[in-house]
C-alpha cells in the first residue's frame, strides 16, 4: 500500500493506522520521499509545533513520539540519566539507530529543560540536519508576545525555505493554515462524537488514527 492508498472501511483503516504506529522505521515517510524526488521530511515533537510552516515550505511534517515500550533504550542512556523521562531518551535511541535519518529538519518545542537540551544534542550529533528550538512566548503581554512570535515564525520560514528550496508566498502559507485548521476541526468532531457515543470511538482506535495522521500529508489525513 502506498502512502496515497488510505483505506476506506473502518476495520482496514484501523489496521492501516496500527501498521504506521508500529513501524518505528517510518516506512510510510520513506515511501513519500521516494515518490517525491527532492522532497523533504521535517520532524517535530508534537507540542507547540508550527506544522503549517513545515507544510508551506514543502516538507512532509512528521510527528516524533519516541518508541514507547517497543524499543529498548541502550544508546539513549548514554546521553541522559536513566531517571530522565522516557520520551527524550527513546527519541535519541531512534535517532542513533538510524530510524530518523530521513529527516532533513527537526523542531523541538519549548516544553522543558530536557527537550531544550535535546535540541542542542541534535545539533552536535547531526550537523547536516536543520535543528530549531521553537521558543514559544510565555509572557502575559499580548503585544510583546505577538511581536516575538511573529519574528520566530519569519525566522523559521526563512530557514526551512532555505533547506527545502521553497520560500512560500503568503497565499501558500494561508493554504497550509487552512488545511491544518480543517484537520483540527475534524479531530474536534471526533472528540465530540466520542463524548456523545464513546463506544463508537474507542480510545485505541482514535489514538492510532491521530498518530498515523502525523506521518502522512494532512490533505490525505482529511
Amino acid at each position: 500500500m502506498t502512502v496515497h492508498e488510505v483505506p476506506t472501511t473502518r476495520g482496514a483503516l484501523v489496521e492501516w493506522a496500527r501498521d504506521i504506529y508500529d513501524d518505528l522505521d517510518l516506512a510510510v515517510v520513506r515511501r513519500w520521499l521516494d515518490e517525491h524526488p527532492g522532497g523533504k521530511a521535517g520532524g517535530y515533537l508534537p507540542v507547540y509545533a508550527p506544522r503549517e510552516v513545515l507544510h508551506a515550505t514543502g516538507f512532509l511534517p512528521v510527528g516524533i513520539h519516541g518508541g514507547g515500550d517497543r524499543i529498548e533504550i541502550i544508546r539513549g542512556d548514554a546521553f541522559y540519566q536513566s531517571y530522565i523521562c522516557h520520551l527524550p531518551r527513546s527519541v535519541i535511541e531512534l535517532a542513533q539507530s538510524g530510524r530518523l535519518d530521513m529527516l532533513s529538519a527537526v523542531l523541538f518545542p519549548s516544553t522543558c529543560d530536557v527537550i531544550r537540551n535535546l535540541s542542542g544534542m541534535w545539533k552536535l550529533l547531526y550537523p547536516d540536519t536543520y535543528v530549531r528550538y521553537v521558543d514559544v512566548p510565555q509572557v502575559p503581554n499580548p503585544e510583546a508576545s505577538a511581536e516575538f512570535w511573529r519574528g520566530e515564525l519569519h525566522h523559521l520560514l526563512d530557514d526551512l525555505g532555505a533547506v527545502s528550496g521553497h520560500r512560500p508566498t503568503d497565499e501558500e502559507l494561508r493554504q497550509s493554515i487552512a488545511v491544518y485548521n480543517e484537520t483540527r476541526a475534524m479531530i474536534r468532531a471526533l472528540y465530540a462524537l466520542r463524548r456523545e457515543r464513546p463506544w463508537d470511538v474507542p480510545t485505541e482506535e482514535l489514538y492510532l488514527l491521530l498518530r498515523a495522521g502525523e506521518c502522512i500529508p494532512p490533505e490525505e489525513f482529511i
